[in-house]
């Protein structure tokens, strides 16, 4: 087990980008999809699903060591996206996707804005359907959710299901 711990360890950190790899990155503005959600869940919820206590600091660690270039790449103009990791036990589809801005915001350091243009304006882009989609405006296709609150000041709010008011798929 123990070794089997070792080798898990040093596969997670072995994706973590190095100076060269975060200079190339920069240099080229590529998209980065961090997908956190399944890591942050399962630091949060792995007591209830009999997660190993090591997995889960491993887990910590690489969301802590992670953020640090995360956030250097996006002062530096390279767009960060929101993945789910959805379709896991602890990340069920349709469920999770506000975790990865919460992750953003609290760890990565992103204003709440920022968080969730990871998620639309910023997936636009990088899909090429800027003009399409991404934002609120007359002509781009429309799925909206209408919640009360104000999620530029909060992102958690946009999971919590009794604040959800409308959905707006498709224009209707």
């Amino acid at each position: 087990v123990d070794a089997a711990r070792a080798g898990f360890d040093m596969i997670l950190h072995a994706t973590l980008m190095d100076d060269a790899a975060l200079e190339a990155v920069v240099e080229r503005k590529i998209p980065i999809v961090p997908t956190f959600t399944f890591q942050d869940n399962l630091i949060e919820y792995g007591d209830k699903v009999g997660a190993d206590p090591h997995i889960q600091d491993v887990f910590r660690r690489e969301i802590s060591d992670s953020a640090e270039n995360l956030k250097a790449a996006f002062d530096a103009g390279v767009p960060l996206l929101s993945g789910s990791e959805s379709g896991f036990s602890v990340t069920p589809y349709g469920e999770w996707h506000h975790k990865e801005m919460e992750v953003f915001v609290r760890d990565i350091g992103l204003t709440p804005v920022q968080a969730i243009q990871t998620a639309t304006i910023n997936g636009a882009k990088a899909m090429k359907m800027e003009g399409e989609i991404g934002a609120i405006k007359k002509g781009l296709r429309a799925d909206i959710i209408c919640i009360d609150g104000d999620p530029t000041y909060d992102v958690s709010i946009l999971g919590d299901k009794s604040r959800l008011k409308h959905v707006i798929a498709r224009g209707r």
